[in-house]
């Protein structure tokens, strides 16, 4: 499978990382860019980035304060992540006409959205897997679990706690040490690791998906948001919907990658797609 090469480029928080992937020849393939889930890291679609990486170039950035990449003070809103992962995009030599697809899991998704409609130079399809599409009661629900600080100084069994949750009882698809791994991810990001979940909760996603003009496909995996996913065909203009409820989401990059990387691959390559 395609090697896996790291880099830094500069963005309004200071040096963004990204992974990059790709075939020993550039081929006509538009290159594919992940944006993860919070809080864990572009080291989230590692196994996947290696099967889509075959043919074209994908790029995984981390989301600036998570993985590698500087983050900011302040609780950022999904338009400063999705201006911040623009401005490095650019830095490597995308926009102006040199287009990228982009997809996106959980808070990844948001950030296509906002990509794909503040940005049409440089987005061309949308892949939303896991789309954070949330009604007033679930907003307030999830913005109540996963919208504060965490108690990393305050609960001494919280590490611990959380450390059973992913890695000793985690998700059975994959293996212990890519639990561990994930889960190192998860915990680098630190005090700042609630900031991916407050902004998505204070995003507007169901005004903002009629702005996006572009081919989108729904990709519906079994987890806690697939019935979000299947809202937003309502709201968007060019849409297409592929339901694969046999993988669960969050091990499914990973258990399941070559599959899903074929699926994704049939979407961004037809002619016609939506």
């Amino acid at each position: 499978m395609a090697a896996l090469n790291k880099r830094y480029v500069d963005g309004p928080f200071g040096q963004v990382h990204v992974t990059e992937a790709g075939p020993e020849q550039e081929g006509d393939h538009v290159p594919l860019v992940c944006f993860h889930q919070s809080p864990i890291s572009g080291a989230q679609f590692a196994v996947f980035q290696q099967h889509m990486a075959t043919d074209r170039q994908v790029l995984c950035p981390d989301t600036p304060g998570f993985g590698s990449s500087d983050g900011p003070t302040p609780v950022p809103t999904i338009e400063d992540y999705a201006d911040a992962l623009a401005t490095a995009l650019g830095r490597l030599g995308f926009g102006d006409g040199h287009q990228v697809d982009v997809l996106g899991f959980h808070t990844g998704t948001q950030i296509c959205v906002e990509l794909a409609a503040s940005r049409p130079d440089l987005v061309r399809r949308v892949v939303l897997s896991s789309l954070a599409l949330f009604t007033a009661q679930e907003l307030e629900r999830n913005r109540a679990g996963f919208g504060e600080p965490r108690p990393l100084f305050t609960d001494p069994d919280y590490v611990s706690s959380y450390f059973d949750a992913q890695v000793t009882n985690g998700l059975r698809g994959i293996a212990p040490e890519r639990r561990l791994e994930l889960f190192v991810e998860r915990i680098r990001s630190g005090t700042r690791s609630w900031y991916g979940p407050e902004a998505v909760f204070a995003y507007d996603t169901a005004a903002r998906l009629p702005d996006v003009k572009q081919p989108v496909l729904l990709y519906v995996l079994r987890d806690t948001l697939s019935e979000n996913t299947r809202r937003a065909a309502s709201l968007l203009e060019r849409s297409v919907m592929k339901e694969r409820l046999d993988i669960y989401g969050p091990s499914g990059w990973d258990s399941h990658a070559e599959e899903i990387a074929a699926d994704v691959c049939a979407f961004l390559d037809a002619s016609d797609p939506v």
